[in-house]
Protein backbone atom coordinates (compact mmCIF):
# COMPACT_ATOMS: atom_id res chain seq x y z
CA UNK A 1 0.00 0.00 0.00
CA UNK A 2 1.22 3.63 -0.47
CA UNK A 3 2.46 5.80 1.75
CA UNK A 4 0.41 9.04 2.30
CA UNK A 5 3.53 11.07 1.80
CA UNK A 6 3.73 9.86 -1.86
CA UNK A 7 -0.28 10.24 -2.09
CA UNK A 8 0.29 14.10 -1.74
CA UNK A 9 2.30 15.60 -4.54
CA UNK A 10 3.42 18.81 -4.34
CA UNK A 11 5.72 20.77 -7.34
CA UNK A 12 7.67 22.52 -4.56
CA UNK A 13 10.40 20.35 -2.25
CA UNK A 14 8.94 19.42 1.12
CA UNK A 15 10.63 17.39 4.07
CA UNK A 16 9.30 14.03 3.07
CA UNK A 17 11.34 14.44 -0.02
CA UNK A 18 14.14 14.91 2.25
CA UNK A 19 15.14 11.14 4.69
CA UNK A 20 18.79 12.75 5.71
CA UNK A 21 21.05 15.58 5.02
CA UNK A 22 21.55 16.36 1.84
CA UNK A 23 24.43 18.86 0.09
CA UNK A 24 23.02 20.20 -2.93
CA UNK A 25 24.44 22.85 -5.59
CA UNK A 26 22.73 25.87 -6.10
CA UNK A 27 21.31 25.86 -10.22
CA UNK A 28 18.42 29.14 -10.02
CA UNK A 29 16.64 31.60 -8.31
CA UNK A 30 13.16 32.85 -9.87
CA UNK A 31 9.93 34.42 -8.54
CA UNK A 32 7.00 31.96 -8.69
CA UNK A 33 3.10 31.90 -8.01
CA UNK A 34 3.27 29.28 -4.95
CA UNK A 35 0.19 30.21 -3.65
CA UNK A 36 -3.58 28.22 -4.76
CA UNK A 37 -6.00 29.41 -7.90
CA UNK A 38 -8.03 31.23 -5.31
CA UNK A 39 -5.37 33.05 -3.06
CA UNK A 40 -2.15 33.60 -5.32
CA UNK A 41 1.38 34.47 -3.87
CA UNK A 42 4.37 34.71 -5.25
CA UNK A 43 7.65 33.93 -3.30
CA UNK A 44 11.23 32.79 -4.69
CA UNK A 45 12.31 29.55 -5.43
CA UNK A 46 15.60 28.12 -4.94
CA UNK A 47 16.75 25.26 -7.44
CA UNK A 48 19.30 22.76 -6.78
CA UNK A 49 20.84 20.60 -9.90
CA UNK A 50 19.77 17.13 -7.68
CA UNK A 51 16.44 18.34 -7.29
CA UNK A 52 13.85 18.63 -10.49
CA UNK A 53 11.32 20.37 -7.42
CA UNK A 54 12.14 23.72 -6.12
CA UNK A 55 12.25 25.26 -2.66
CA UNK A 56 10.43 27.89 -1.90
CA UNK A 57 12.37 30.40 -0.02
CA UNK A 58 11.49 32.16 3.38
CA UNK A 59 13.47 35.93 4.82
CA UNK A 60 15.36 33.39 7.05
CA UNK A 61 16.71 31.82 4.52
CA UNK A 62 17.24 34.39 1.76
CA UNK A 63 18.90 35.97 5.17
CA UNK A 64 21.22 33.13 5.49
CA UNK A 65 22.14 32.39 1.80
CA UNK A 66 22.90 36.27 1.75
CA UNK A 67 25.36 36.53 4.64
CA UNK A 68 27.40 33.58 3.25
CA UNK A 69 26.75 33.93 -0.59
CA UNK A 70 26.37 38.09 -0.93
CA UNK A 71 23.07 40.09 -2.09
CA UNK A 72 23.60 39.01 -5.76
CA UNK A 73 21.41 35.74 -6.49
CA UNK A 74 23.54 35.31 -9.52
CA UNK A 75 26.56 34.72 -7.02
CA UNK A 76 24.90 32.19 -5.41
CA UNK A 77 24.59 29.67 -8.16
CA UNK A 78 27.61 26.93 -7.98
CA UNK A 79 27.15 27.15 -4.70
CA UNK A 80 26.64 24.31 -2.12
CA UNK A 81 24.01 24.01 0.75
CA UNK A 82 22.97 21.43 3.47
CA UNK A 83 19.39 21.02 2.99
CA UNK A 84 17.82 19.47 6.24
CA UNK A 85 14.51 19.14 8.15
CA UNK A 86 13.86 21.05 10.50
CA UNK A 87 11.30 19.30 13.05
CA UNK A 88 10.98 22.87 14.95
CA UNK A 89 10.18 24.73 11.76
CA UNK A 90 6.26 26.99 12.60
CA UNK A 91 3.21 27.29 10.17
CA UNK A 92 0.43 29.08 10.71
CA UNK A 93 1.10 28.70 14.60
CA UNK A 94 2.01 25.31 14.50
CA UNK A 95 5.03 23.26 15.05
CA UNK A 96 5.10 21.02 11.57
CA UNK A 97 8.48 20.66 10.61
CA UNK A 98 9.96 21.92 7.24
CA UNK A 99 13.41 22.25 5.46
CA UNK A 100 16.31 24.29 6.18
CA UNK A 101 19.43 25.53 5.12
CA UNK A 102 22.85 25.23 6.29
CA UNK A 103 25.24 26.78 3.81
CA UNK A 104 29.09 25.01 3.97
CA UNK A 105 31.44 26.96 5.39
CA UNK A 106 34.61 28.07 3.36
CA UNK A 107 37.84 26.32 4.73
CA UNK A 108 40.29 29.06 5.90
CA UNK A 109 42.79 29.10 3.27
CA UNK A 110 46.31 28.32 4.75
CA UNK A 111 47.97 31.56 5.65
CA UNK A 112 51.02 31.85 3.28
CA UNK A 113 54.58 31.50 5.55
CA UNK A 114 55.91 34.47 5.40
CA UNK A 115 59.68 35.14 4.50
CA UNK A 116 61.91 36.83 6.56
CA UNK A 117 62.48 40.44 5.01
CA UNK A 118 66.34 41.34 4.63
CA UNK A 119 67.30 44.49 6.49
CA UNK A 120 68.18 46.74 3.83
CA UNK A 121 70.48 48.04 6.82
CA UNK A 122 72.90 44.87 6.88
CA UNK A 123 75.79 44.88 5.24
CA UNK A 124 77.20 41.74 3.69
CA UNK A 125 80.73 41.01 5.22
CA UNK A 126 82.06 38.97 2.36
CA UNK A 127 85.92 38.42 3.95
CA UNK A 128 86.35 34.77 4.30
CA UNK A 129 88.79 34.13 7.27
CA UNK A 130 91.35 31.71 6.32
Amino acid sequence: MPQVKDMIQSKFLRKEDFDEDQICTIRNVKLEDVGRDDNPEQRWVLYFREHPKGMVLNVTTIRVLEQSYGGDTDQWIGNKATVYVDPNVSFGGKVVGGLRLRVQKAKASPRPSEAPTADPNDQFDDKIPF
